[in-house]
């Protein structure tokens, strides 16, 4: 496998986990407006900022695989870092913000939080679209592993594809399908 389809390979991994962060977002926000949870409206807000994340993985891969010019006779390789760097920024940055905003608000508000069901719902759909994008990120892991002649943990620990990282991470978290459980429901920790 070349250098070349290792990039796409990345870039597909990031667009498969994009797509199921936009539709998770989706369902979460759909589920909010029918059920009136601000839960599940926090947890779409969250979602869109998972999105905008995987936005800017692929800026990530796409801008660092510019051919060296004049003005960068080395290339652009290392401008993916950048640009990986402020997609965890603003991953931390938005997700504590719509953490923050929405439990301040739960406390001074406090009423119902909406209809469980549709969070239970939300919760199922958004498992399943999260296997998919997690099942694509462990084969990339595991092709690039044999690659390398090396195992999977190790190649997550060594390598220089920033994007492949995040992806498997996000997608491998228990958070990422249970960051606002259903009150009475407890996510593993």
């Amino acid at each position: 496998m070349s250098e070349g389809e290792v990039k796409t390979e990345s870039v597909g991994t990031v667009v498969v986990a994009g797509a199921a962060n936009l539709a998770i977002a989706v369902a979460k926000l759909v589920a909010g407006l029918i059920s009136g949870s601000a839960a599940m409206l926090s947890e779409a807000a969250h979602s869109v900022a998972d999105t905008t994340t995987e936005v800017l993985l692929y800026l990530a891969l796409r801008r660092g695989a510019r051919p060296a010019d004049r003005r960068h006779p080395f290339g652009y390789g290392k401008e993916s870092y950048v640009w990986a760097f402020l997609a965890a920024l603003f991953t931390f940055v938005a997700g504590a913000g719509f953490a923050i905003t929405h439990g301040v608000t739960t406390i001074l508000v406090h009423r119902h939080s909406g209809n469980y069901l549709a969070s239970y719902i939300v919760l199922a759909v958004s498992f399943v679209i999260e296997s998919v994008s997690l099942a694509r990120a462990v084969r990339q892991v595991r092709n690039e592993s044999r690659r390398w002649r090396t195992t999977p943990r190790r190649l997550l620990r060594l390598t220089a594809d920033t994007t492949i990282k995040a992806v498997f991470l996000e997608d491998s978290a228990p958070s990422s399908v249970c960051s606002s459980p259903p009150s009475g429901w407890a996510c593993p920790t």
